[in-house]
């Protein structure tokens, strides 16, 4: 025992202890800004939540694709110089072409739902 105990001090003396530093991981608390890619790839693969996805019926789709169709047909001829005065109603829009008196293209777009009306003024062009 009496060799035990001055060899257990020997070995606390040699022992020396140093400073600890905390080095943050995260770039937004000082951390290398090169694991900013690498924390968000492990917080996304983490996340469970899931966002609902609203799928649109066929219905739904086809009468889209004709409102597009419908309005991209009327805006080509319009920009072209045909005037197609009359009403096109898509559904959700009542569209109403008509000239002006001095030339100009009038598109008077009613929102059937809210009742909300825009009038767009195209004036003549070259006279």
């Amino acid at each position: 025992m009496k060799v035990i105990v001055p060899l257990l001090l020997c070995f606390v003396g040699a022992a020396g202890a140093t400073e600890l530093v905390y080095t943050p991981i995260n770039p937004s608390f000082g951390g290398n800004p090169l694991n900013g890619n690498f924390l968000l790839q492990k917080a996304q693969s983490q996340n469970s939540h899931k966002a609902d996805s609203v799928g649109l019926s066929f219905v739904d789709k086809f009468q889209d694709a004709l409102e597009r169709n419908i309005i991209n047909s009327l805006t080509r001829r319009i920009a072209d110089g045909e005037l197609v005065e009359g009403v096109y109603n898509t559904g959700e829009f009542l569209v109403e072409v008509s000239s002006g008196t001095d030339g100009s293209v009038i598109v008077n777009i009613t929102n059937l739902e809210s009742g909300e009306i825009t009038i767009i003024t195209i004036p003549a062009i070259g006279g």
